[in-house]
C-alpha cells in the first residue's frame, strides 16, 4: 500500500505557526500598501477619505494584522481537534472571506465607499486571504 506525502508542510510547533502568520502578515501589508499607492497615484475615486477611511493605511495595516491573528489562532484549533487541519482550514478560511465580504457591499456604501471602492475593497480582501491561508498551510515559505 503506498503511503501518500502530504503536499503541504503542517506546522506542529507554535514557532512555526508564528513565523508563518508573520510571512503572511507581511507579504499582504506589503501588497495592501503598494496597491493603495498606485490607487492614490492614479487618483481612483473610491469615496470616503481620512483616518476613518477603510483605505487609510492604519486601518490596512490594523485589519491585516488582526486577520492574521485570527487566522493563526482559528488554525491552531483546527489543527488540534482536526485529522485534516490544512483541507478544513481552507473551508474556514474561505467562509470567512465571503463573510467578511457582506460589510464591503452593505456597509461601505453607506459610509461614503463608491461601486469603483467596493471593487478596490474586494481587491484588498483577496490581498490578505490568499498570502495568509497559504503561508499558514506552508503552501509557500517552507
Amino acid at each position: 500500500m503506498a503511503q501518500a506525502t502530504p503536499r503541504v508542510s503542517l506546522p506542529r510547533a507554535g514557532g512555526t505557526l508564528a513565523r508563518r502568520t508573520a510571512l503572511g502578515v507581511f507579504v499582504a501589508v506589503l501588497a495592501l500598501l503598494t496597491t493603495q499607492a498606485i490607487v492614490d497615484a492614479a487618483e481612483i475615486a473610491v469615496g470616503v477619505t481620512g483616518a476613518m477611511s477603510p483605505f487609510a493605511p492604519a486601518a490596512l495595516v490594523g485589519s491585516t494584522i488582526a486577520a492574521g491573528t485570527g487566522a493563526a489562532l482559528t488554525y491552531a484549533a483546527v489543527d488540534r481537534f482536526s485529522a485534516r487541519p490544512v483541507r478544513n482550514f481552507v473551508a474556514i478560511a474561505t467562509a470567512v472571506f465571503v463573510i467578511m465580504l457582506v460589510p464591503v457591499f452593505v456597509v461601505a456604501p453607506a459610509m461614503g465607499v463608491t461601486s469603483t471602492g467596493q471593487g478596490v475593497l474586494v481587491l484588498y480582501h483577496l490581498l490578505v486571504a490568499v498570502p495568509l491561508t497559504a503561508f499558514i498551510v506552508g503552501a509557500v515559505g517552507r
